[in-house]
């Protein structure tokens, strides 16, 4: 689910661009690209949750479908980021399929909260590289493995990606569904390949996402390829301790209870990071950064908002912000207005966006955290 919220995200924010720049049929090409992402996710997912992706989709089909006959005033200068912002998240860098083309440019300071998880990275792999004598000292060795673990949409692709950004090192993405294949023998090479291409560099950050269906636990009805997919891993990953290379191993996962045991075990990943839900900073920080530097009414309190959403991810509150400001947008369009925000547009968003994380999955991560690690 993670690369479908990320090409949504990105058709959307190059639809906003090309709107900037005065280029209606760029504008709708992103937005009806932006719907298709959108009814992919409704796909995956169910409820609620479901259905708050299709009205998003059927919104940008409109917008799309406005946007044919708009005339929109051009920009006095060309908007440089425009095709940057339509660039894919990943693609095939030279020699790896998996290789992030760019060194992500999200950083730490681009994440809200996740203050303890920032400085388990800094300690494993940052400071080791900064102070590499004092590191040598203490028998450190920068890099390992790390578990990042929690409810779905609270931001642990884009903190993989801002590990990478700190360090200045290639970034290799992975999904367990990418790496996975019917055919004999295919999911290891799979998994052999990207790991080699990681290795080939004196520093990396590669990001497995779904690390569940990758690894899962073992049973007495596994089948053989999870069986040998698992034991090749951890094969793989116990020869990277004696390499000199920098390799941070990161594993995503929203299900940690269905991960092999033999993972966990130290000499694999070492650290297990949850990534909760937002707290009353982040998520008040989430809010504001979603609406910087948009126009909003006087009437638009977006601080006690933002307290108001306990309980909901970051990419909920990311979608609460959208929704209000793509009603403000397709208003002016409508009305041949400004855009502004208004307190009814973020009221209705509130409506059409509930939590995606239910207290009872939350439940579920702390008592895996209290039976697991405490």
């Amino acid at each position: 689910m993670g690369y479908l919220s990320d090409k949504k995200e990105e058709h959307e924010k190059a639809c906003e661009a090309a709107i900037r720049a005065g280029d209606a049929a760029l504008a709708g090409m992103h937005a009806a690209k932006a719907a298709d992402f959108c009814f992919a996710l409704a796909k995956q997912t169910g409820g609620a949750v479901s259905s708050s992706y299709v009205s998003t989709a059927e919104g940008w089909l409109e917008i799309a479908e406005k946007l044919k006959t708009a005339r929109l005033p051009k920009a006095p200068q060309p908007v440089g980021d425009v095709g940057k912002a339509a660039e894919p998240a990943s693609g095939a860098a030279a020699g790896s399929e998996f290789e992030v083309a760019e060194i992500p440019s999200v950083s730490f300071d681009d994440i809200a909260g996740m203050a303890s998880a920032k400085a388990t990275i800094m300690e494993m792999i940052v400071y080791p590289m900064r102070e590499p004598e004092k590191a040598r000292a203490m028998k450190l060795k920068p890099g390992g493995g790390v578990i990042l673990y929690g409810p779905p949409g609270n931001g642990k692709t884009m903190f993989g990606k801002a590990i990478a950004h700190e360090i200045n090192a290639p970034f290799f993405y992975a999904s367990g569904a990418q790496l996975r294949s019917k055919w004999h023998g295919e999911s290891e090479q799979n998994l052999s390949r990207l790991l080699k291409a990681a290795q080939a560099h004196p520093v990396a950050v590669l990001f497995l996402d779904e690390i569940d269906g990758l690894l899962p636990r073992r049973t007495a009805s596994s089948s053989v390829v999870d069986n040998r997919i698992v034991t090749q891993f951890l094969a793989d990953v116990g020869g990277f301790r004696e390499s000199e290379n920098a390799l941070l191993i990161l594993g995503a996962t929203n299900e940690p209870w269905s991960i092999d045991e033999a993972v966990f075990r130290t000499g694999r990943f070492d650290e297990k990071i949850y990534i909760g839900l937002p707290d009353a900073e982040a998520r008040d920080a989430l809010f504001a950064k979603a609406f910087d530097g948009v126009s909003c009414a006087a009437d638009v309190d977006l601080a006690s908002v933002a307290k108001s959403l306990e309980g909901y991810t970051g990419s909920d509150i990311v979608g609460i912000a959208k929704k209000a400001r793509q009603a403000a947008f397709r208003r002016s369009i409508e009305q041949a207005a400004d855009p502004q925000v208004t307190k009814e547009d973020v009221e209705a968003a509130l409506r059409a966006i509930p939590s995606s994380v239910t207290p009872a999955l939350v439940a579920r991560y702390e008592k895996f955290n209290r039976e697991r690690f405490q």
